[in-house]
C-alpha cells in the first residue's frame, strides 16, 4: 500500500473511533434518569417518629424498647435505661433505601421463611434474610415486597440485650445532690452549698468546686461494661440523693482490680476502671487531679 493510502486509511479509523467516543459520551449525558436505577426509600416512617421497637431474633429472648420523655428504654427481657448509640443503629432501619424491588413470592430462597432478625419500628416489621453474594446486598422484607439493602443494616443489629444497656450510670435527668455512704455524708443544701459530716476517711479539706466536679463525674461517667446483675450483693454501698425527695443505691461489690457497682433499682452492675471508679467513691481522688 501506497504511504499516502495508508496515511489516508489510518485518519478513516480515527476518525470512526472519535465519532464513536462522541456517540457514547451523548448516549451517557442524555440518557434517561430512569435507568440510572436510583435509589429509593423503603419506608416513609422517620426515625423521629419511632417510639417503640421490637427485635426478634430466633433462639434469643424478644428486646422491647419504649420511648419515654425524649429517652429510650429497655423494657424486655429486662428494665434498664437503653444505650443511645445502640438504639441509633436500629433507628438506622428506618432510612434504608434500595435499588431493586421484589415481589413477595418464594420467601425460603431469600431466607425469609423464617427470617434471620425481624426489626418492629411502630407497627412496621422489617425482616432480614441472606446476603446476596453477588452484589453483597441483604434481602429484606417489608410489607408486599422483598428489598436489596445494605448488609451493615442487618448486621449491625444488636440482637443481645446486654448491648443495649446505657454505660451511663446515671440518667439525663439525674443530677446528684447529695452522697450518703452510711458512715458519712456529703449534702448539697438549698442554695448549692455542699456540706460533709460523719466519720469522714480523710481530714484534708475539699472546696465547693472540688465538690461540685466530685459530683459532675457521677454525671459524665461512663462504664466499660454494663449487664444484669446475677450474683451476690455487697453490704458496702452509696445511696447517691438525686433532688429532695429521691435517691438510688448503689451498691460496691468491688474496689480492686476494677471498680464494680451495682444500680440496685435497675439491677444493673457497672464495670469501671480502677481510677475512674475511685473518683467516684473518694472526692478527695478528684480534688488531687486538679
Amino acid at each position: 500500500m501506497a504511504p499516502a493510502a495508508r496515511v489516508k486509511s489510518r485518519l478513516i479509523v480515527n476518525l470512526i473511533l472519535l465519532a464513536a467516543l462522541v456517540a457514547l459520551g451523548l448516549y451517557v449525558y442524555l440518557r434517561p434518569e430512569s435507568e440510572t436505577a436510583p435509589d429509593s426509600a423503603i419506608t416513609t416512617l422517620k426515625r423521629e417518629q419511632v417510639d417503640r421497637i421490637r427485635v426478634e431474633r430466633r433462639g434469643s429472648p424478644t428486646i422491647e424498647l419504649d420511648k419515654r420523655g425524649g429517652e429510650w428504654y429497655l423494657r424486655a427481657p429486662f428494665k434498664t435505661r437503653a444505650d443511645v448509640f445502640q438504639v441509633d443503629r436500629l433507628l438506622d432501619v428506618a432510612a434504608a433505601t434500595s435499588k431493586q424491588k421484589l415481589p413477595r413470592t418464594d420467601l425460603a430462597r431469600f431466607e425469609l421463611d423464617p427470617p434471620r432478625v425481624v426489626v418492629t419500628l411502630n407497627d412496621q416489621s422489617f425482616a432480614f434474610g441472606a446476603v446476596n453474594e453477588v452484589t453483597n446486598e441483604q434481602y429484606m422484607a417489608l410489607g408486599d415486597a422483598v428489598y436489596l439493602v445494605p448488609p451493615y443494616l442487618g448486621y449491625g443489629i444488636p440482637t443481645d440485650a446486654s448491648k443495649l444497656i446505657s454505660h451511663r450510670l446515671l440518667g439525663p435527668g439525674e443530677a446528684p445532690s447529695g452522697f450518703d455512704f452510711g458512715r458519712w455524708k456529703a449534702i448539697k443544701d438549698g442554695q448549692g452549698k455542699w456540706s460533709l459530716s460523719g466519720a469522714l476517711p480523710r481530714q484534708d479539706a475539699l472546696s465547693q468546686d472540688d465538690l461540685n466536679r466530685w459530683a459532675d463525674e457521677w454525671k459524665i461517667v461512663s462504664s466499660l461494661a454494663a449487664e444484669p446483675h446475677r450474683g451476690a450483693r455487697a453490704r458496702e454501698r452509696v445511696s447517691v440523693r438525686l433532688g429532695a425527695d429521691k435517691a438510688i443505691v448503689f451498691e460496691i461489690l468491688a474496689r480492686e482490680p476494677e471498680v464494680r457497682l451495682l444500680r440496685t433499682d435497675e439491677n444493673v452492675l457497672y464495670k469501671l476502671g480502677a481510677e475512674a471508679g475511685r473518683r467516684l467513691l473518694d472526692p478527695w481522688a478528684v480534688a488531687e487531679k486538679t
